[in-house]
């Protein structure tokens, strides 16, 4: 359902959580190279503080891990694999450790999440009162580099020193607005991260969000970025105001994100994904340029509006068939 479902949206390639199950993580993968999508899925690991029903042993997750690998290195489709702690506190460093040796001997990337909350990084500080700031526990394992890249969701916190390690070790960003305000009620500094040269790309995380439309998900990047300049200026001050533009937005839902692929680009070399969509719904009367053409999408269009895909050159869907 979650496979068919993301047929009729914008998306062509994603970064997905699966479960721990390693079967269950399989059966994903399957799914989604049936309806023909590129990307990542990762099996989860947790070793501690989860739910009895998912929780596994260091060992074995381990282990089971490395099962997984050897059977879907060489991809499903075009899904491949994507090592998945799910965060600090429900991984011992062990676990970390050995998946960070998984990560060099089998050259994956990685993704977690990273600073979502103040509560969370509190709770990471109990576990490992070493630590500098949160993002070290991920880097001193080696799930930051050098050997693989890496995607860290939200990052609504993130300190001064951590905000260098995600610049020197080239992490991905996946920036899911929705969930940031449903979570902590707080928006990411994106602006900030782009400033500082940090890859963002925008996430709609099936969890804590809503929504799989990345349209929506464009519309909320920008209104988190007011909320989040608004929370730290004056309203006076609207003519030095910075937040994301249109553009911008369409950028990290595209291109931005489109780093682990090539993809989100029409130029030379990327891979060939694109979205069909007819605006007849919005027409007026008036003659729009491309441009709001393409911004009365992003704020009114939903999948009525999606005519056809093509991931990688192939069709994938075409309305009504």
């Amino acid at each position: 359902r979650f496979a068919k479902s993301l047929l009729a949206t914008q998306t062509t390639r994603l970064c997905a959580y699966a479960t721990t199950s390693r079967t269950a993580t399989e059966t994903l993968m399957k799914a989604l190279a049936k309806f023909g999508f590129a990307g990542y899925v990762g099996k989860v690991n947790m070793d501690r503080n989860c739910a009895a029903g998912l929780l596994e042993t260091t060992e074995e997750t381990i282990a089971q891990t490395r099962l997984w690998l050897e059977e879907t290195k060489d991809g499903i489709g075009a899904i491949y694999p994507i090592l998945t702690p799910r965060y600090f506190p429900s991984c011992t460093e062990s676990c970390l450790e050995q998946l960070g040796e998984l990560a060099e001997e089998y050259h994956v990337p990685v993704q977690s999440h990273l600073s979502e909350g103040l509560d969370e990084i509190d709770w990471v500080h109990e576990l490992a009162p070493d630590l500098d700031y949160y993002a070290q526990a991920y880097d001193r394992a080696g799930l930051l580099g050098p050997h693989t890249r890496a995607v860290m969701a939200h990052c609504v916190f993130s300190s001064p020193e951590e905000v260098k390690t995600l610049k020197r070790r080239n992490v991905l960003v996946a920036h899911c607005p929705q969930s940031n305000m449903n979570s902590c009620g707080c928006a990411a500094p994106i602006m900030e991260y782009l400033d500082a040269g940090i890859a963002v790309g925008l996430g709609t995380d099936v969890g804590g969000g809503n929504t799989l439309n990345m349209f929506r998900t464009i519309f909320e990047a920008i209104l988190a970025s007011k909320v989040f300049w608004a929370s730290k200026n004056s309203a006076r001050n609207m003519d030095q105001r910075k937040v994301l533009s249109l553009p911008n937005a369409f950028y990290l839902a595209t291109k931005g994100g489109g780093v682990l692929w090539k993809s989100g680009s029409f130029e030379p070399g990327y891979c060939f994904d694109a979205v069909i969509l007819d605006d007849s719904r919005f027409c007026d009367g008036v003659q729009r340029t491309p441009y709001e053409r393409i911004e009365r999408l992003i704020t009114r269009s939903d999948d009525r509006d999606i005519c056809a895909k093509y991931i990688d050159g192939v069709c994938v869907y075409k309305k009504g068939e």
